[in-house]
């Protein structure tokens, strides 16, 4: 759709240095005032540990550079990647169905696009054209996990150390996973399936922490605790985005840690203190290397998403045409109806006008589709005739 742009970063596109910078320079308080200065109303971001993507409406007439410049913060040292029309709405949709994901077919991502846009709209931040965007993603996302079996339930970033925990953990251990939320619930329940391990969970939110633990048979305490006095572990799992909170300090205080997994951006074990302390460190960087390997595995399978994807984004392009072009089709047939007058009895009279106007209502139709609404809106205004559309899905770029 002419106005939906999408701007971002991710794993994949920048890598964690570009992501770190964007997370630590563009909270959600820092988009909405930048955002508004540019003209921009309505928009929904997406910050998760493999992104940070905004989607918007743009109005005709506001530079797409402009906005581009505006969630570039000075510090990086990249540009992001910009989507406009349909070419947004299919790296949306993608995203969605987890074919953007650094491990292909987690299931929460399409949770955190849900949350994403429901955030958006108790703010008062969403449109119609989002509404359209996101119900499109979601629905196409649902049908790619019904119809291909890209992962197990509950397949995560987590999911990829897998390997390395049963490594480590053989025989059994302790596990501290710092942070409660999405993340850390996802590394804490995976962890309290393996046997003879026991888990901690150190949160800044006790309550938070103790509900988890208790949910892994696990226990809790108090983040500020685990820093004061570190409990010692085999492995700890840093699922928190509060950079280098887990620093030399706590690693030597834990004799027995052999592995560390890092899934917070900004990262927050201290790389050097890890490597100082010969620890192994696995950071979402090591994990994208695994990923990459486990798509080329399901190329197959992937092929048949990306197939599912768009068929339904040419259906559902097609439909939103439709329904944006409707006033002006009854009132191309309404102008050559007028031609005929009372020429003729009025059932003959409108299948004339609209036998007469198959042709360049096919015509419309082809232009929206292939060059936008805002084009086909432009031929109807050189008609004069009533009833133009508004600007709505594109071609993909």
């Amino acid at each position: 759709m002419d106005g939906l742009t999408l701007i971002g970063v991710s794993h994949r596109r920048g890598g964690i240095d570009a992501l770190e910078t964007w997370h630590e320079a563009l909270r959600p308080e820092a988009v909405g005032e930048r955002l508004a200065s540019v003209g921009v109303a309505s928009w929904v971001l997406l910050a998760t540990c493999n992104r940070w993507d905004v989607v918007l409406t743009k109005a005709p007439g506001i530079d797409m550079g402009r906005i581009r410049s505006t969630l570039t913060p000075p510090s990086a040292a990249c540009r992001p990647y910009a989507y406009e029309g349909e070419a947004a709405l299919e790296h949306l949709t993608r995203v969605a169905a987890s074919l953007e994901s650094l491990n292909p077919g987690e299931d929460q991502i399409m949770r955190q696009v849900r949350d994403a846009y429901a955030a958006a709209r108790a703010d008062g931040r969403d449109d119609a054209t989002l509404a359209f965007a996101f119900d499109t993603a979601l629905r196409l996302a649902k049908r790619v996990r019904r119809e291909v079996a890209l992962a197990p339930l509950n397949t995560s970033l987590f999911s990829l150390a897998r390997s390395d925990l049963e490594r480590v953990l053989a025989r059994g251990g302790r596990a501290v996973v710092v942070g409660a939320g999405e993340m850390g619930e996802l590394a804490a329940r995976a962890l309290g399936k393996m046997p003879a391990v026991r888990v901690t969970v150190a949160n800044r939110d006790l309550g938070r922490g103790q509900r988890l633990a208790h949910a892994v048979g696990g226990e809790a305490m108090p983040l500020e605790d685990l820093i004061a006095t570190p409990r010692d572990a085999e492995v700890i799992v840093a699922a928190t985005p509060v950079r280098s909170l887990v620093g030399a300090a706590m690693l030597r205080a834990m004799p027995s840690l052999r592995l560390a997994i890092d899934l917070g951006v900004p990262r927050t074990i201290d790389q050097a203190a890890a490597a100082a302390c010969d620890v192994e460190l696995i950071d979402v960087a090591r994990l994208q290397v695994a990923g990459e390997t486990r798509r080329f595995a399901l190329e197959d399978r992937l092929g048949a998403a990306e197939r599912i994807v768009l068929a339904g984004l040419d259906e559902a392009v097609g439909a939103w045409n439709e329904r944006q072009l409707a006033p002006s089709i009854r009132a191309i047939v309404d102008h050559y109806l007028a031609l005929v007058g009372d020429a003729l009895p009025p059932a003959d009279a409108e299948r004339l006008a609209r036998a007469v106007a198959r042709v360049p209502i096919k015509g419309l139709r082809a232009v929206a589709r292939e060059y936008g609404m805002a084009a086909a809106a432009t031929f109807l205004a050189e008609t004069d005739v009533q009833g133009a559309p508004e600007p709505g899905p594109g071609r993909r770029e």
